[in-house]
């Protein structure tokens, strides 16, 4: 199934609007969204052609139903998903700093699965075929809070800085299996991470264990790669980078030579270290640019 929309669809309408300030979403009882609300609206305008041009959130959902499978909520992974296409997840970060994102109890993703942990139930995904997979685009945006404009934006594809679940996975149960060695109480595993019962010796204690995990910001990853830093002051930096399998694979690559053109967007191919053999390198297409 051809995906309703892209990574590079939402860089375009980032270009062409020219500007990454987040706007109040109003809902029908007129109150207005929080500082993280307004950046995955943001996300989700830019995503879903024509979101941007409603403040109500009952018109914008009308526009996300044409474009998305998985609208969201509070508690499942990813907070979007195109219909077709990737999941998406819009992490807020304040100021200009470079501090890892905090994941709380949830691995980082490179993709997902239909049994990963956290994703919706699949009866409430509106996809029209079955899928195996599809990829993850961390979308985070360091927001300037007196403005409430984004200093810096970046897209950028799990599976070119974040490993395998196995990986993750397997250091669970390395961690499960030490617990369970160190006491003779009874261990189990749980959504958070897992529960020891009866702590105690009467068993009137329970331990909960839950695990926080935090992921390195792309800004830091990538940073040795970047090369455009001529840039207005007070413009906000935007960047994306894709594998370059994965952007071969996308079915619309909207006209962005206007922009390179003027100087303002530059593209280039990278090879970078393979989040799962760090002997082994992966081609990627890294896009910079900026907006007032």
């Amino acid at each position: 199934m051809t995906a309703t929309t892209n990574v590079l669809v939402a860089l375009k309408n980032i270009l062409d609007r020219n500007s990454c300030r987040l706007t109040p979403l109003f809902r029908s009882n007129g109150s207005a969204n929080t500082a993280g609300d307004s950046l995955e609206y943001f996300i989700k305008d830019m995503f879903c052609t024509g979101g941007i041009l409603h403040s109500i959130e009952e018109d914008k959902n009308k526009i996300y139903d044409k474009y998305l499978s998985w609208k969201g909520n509070s508690t499942n992974f990813p907070d979007f998903i195109v219909r077709g296409g990737v999941g998406v997840e819009p992490k807020k970060m304040n100021g200009k700093g470079n501090a890892s994102l905090s994941l709380n109890s949830s691995f980082p993703k490179a993709y997902i699965y239909p049994d990963t942990q956290n994703i919706p139930p699949q009866n409430l995904i509106d996809e029209e075929t079955l899928w195996n997979k599809k990829n993850i685009v961390y979308a985070v945006g360091n927001l300037d809070k007196e403005s409430d404009k984004l200093i810096r934006l970046w897209f950028a594809y799990g599976n070119t800085f974040i490993a395998d679940e196995r990986i993750y996975n397997g250091l669970k149960s390395k961690i499960k299996e030490t617990i369970e060695n160190l006491t003779s109480s009874e261990f189990v595993p749980s959504k958070e991470f897992g529960r020891i019962k009866r702590v105690d010796p009467l068993g009137n204690t329970n331990l909960r264990l839950r695990g926080m995990w935090e992921l390195a910001h792309p800004e830091a990853i990538f940073q040795q790669f970047l090369t455009l830093t001529d840039i207005p002051d007070g413009a906000t930096k935007v960047n994306l980078i894709i594998p370059e399998d994965d952007f071969l694979q996308l079915d619309d690559k909207p006209d962005l030579s206007q922009y390179i053109n003027d100087g303002k967007l530059i593209v280039h191919k990278e090879l970078i270290p393979n989040p799962n053999n760090n002997l082994e390198n992966i081609s990627v297409y890294l896009y910079e640019t900026y907006t007032d």
